[in-house]
């Protein structure tokens, strides 16, 4: 009998021990794991720390070489922003000691077209007392495409068909170019009437899910991707050449726009924009120092079918807006900053940053 119950005390005593040792193992794996976790957290934490430091080190260097060009402007006897100035050089790779680089540039974001400008300046800058809300039909749209009739629409709102219709890999009729202008000035204008061809809050009620326009000011590129026949495939091409700053009163400097926006300016009172040889002419002599201002380029053949006087009203040759880019690789992870940058008088003010999409 006595043997028999130290057997099972032995095995009793087994028992638990194994229950502890189990216990014991689990609490360390769980506490293996959570210290892991802490571990890396504090590295992404330190790594993101580090890294913005670094982006906003690239914003400083931009606010420098803005400060330096207004230096260089202010004993020239005309201030003009163009590419050609220290602020406008190709970004270059600066490596870092502890591992990886950083890459920055400054672009001037008043060489893009402004949406905003769709609906501000409607009806008040080309010489006609009529809006885009104020005439219907497609017979109207083809005749005003086809450069005949009175003007109806503003002249940033031609401006913005022809860039669609320059887009490459895109072939817009004026119709769904029109149509897409109408849905964007739709999407910021405050009323809720519908244009000809646009979109208001009834197009986007029976989305999922669904949502209004804006009734304002656009704030980001990226509500684009909300408007009402914007595929992906445009939103994409057209990017790179719009911008929503400055909110109010913005003009385009067509010492740095890009091709397709010079496309853009011609056409006089139709919706076709230059052709892509007028385009390329018209860009290699900016760079050839030929084009050294809205004067000289306005004078250039490709403009002297349509009344320049509209068109100048929106041009300029200075600008106050500029979009610097910085991406920075710190431990094979890549962070990226867009800053908006004023320049007010002698100063320069961040206006806006992000990591996301501007």
């Amino acid at each position: 009998m006595f043997c028999r119950r130290s057997n099972q005390q032995q095995g009793a005593a087994l028992i638990v021990a194994l229950l502890v040792f189990a216990i014991a193992s689990a609490l360390l794996v769980g506490l293996q794991r959570e210290f892991a976790l802490q571990m890396q957290r504090g590295s992404n934490y330190l790594v993101g720390e580090q890294g913005w430091s670094y982006l906003l080190g690239a914003e400083a260097l931009g606010v420098a070489a803005l400060r330096l060009d207004n230096e260089t402007d202010s004993r020239a006897p005309v201030q003009r922003d163009h590419l050609g100035e220290v602020w406008a050089g190709d970004a270059n790779r600066y490596p870092l000691t502890e591992g990886g680089w950083l890459l920055g540039g400054l672009e001037d974001l008043q060489g893009r077209f402004n949406l905003n400008l769709l609906v501000e300046l409607e009806g008040r800058d080309t010489g006609s007392s009529e809006s885009v809300s104020g005439v219907e039909g497609a017979d109207e749209r083809e005749k005003f495409a086809n450069g005949s009739g009175a003007p109806r629409y503003s002249e940033p709102q031609k401006q913005f068909v022809r860039l669609l219709r320059a887009l490459e890999g895109f072939d817009l009729s004026p119709d769904e170019a029109i149509s897409i202008m109408e849905a964007v000035a739709d999407y910021i204008d405050q009323d809720v009437q519908k244009r000809p061809t646009g979109a208001e809050n009834e197009t986007y009620r029976n989305t999922q899910p669904a949502y209004r326009t804006a009734g304002q000011a656009l704030a980001s590129v990226s509500e684009l991707r909300s408007i009402a026949g914007i595929s992906p495939e445009i939103y994409r091409a057209l990017v790179p050449y719009v911008t929503v700053w400055p909110k109010e009163g913005g003009t385009l400097n067509v010492l740095t726009a890009p091709e397709a926006v010079l496309r853009s300016l011609g056409g006089g009172d139709g919706l076709e924009p230059l052709s892509r040889e007028e385009g390329q002419r018209l860009a290699e002599a900016r760079a050839l120092g030929v084009i050294t201002s809205v004067d000289e380029l306005l004078e250039d053949i490709a403009f002297s079918s349509g009344d320049t006087d509209r068109v100048r009203a929106v041009l300029a040759e200075r600008s106050s807006w500029f979009l610097l880019t910085a991406t920075v690789e710190i431990a094979d992870r890549e962070m990226r900053l867009y800053s908006v940058l004023e320049r007010d008088g002698q100063e320069i003010l961040p206006r806006y940053r992000s990591m996301g999409e501007l």
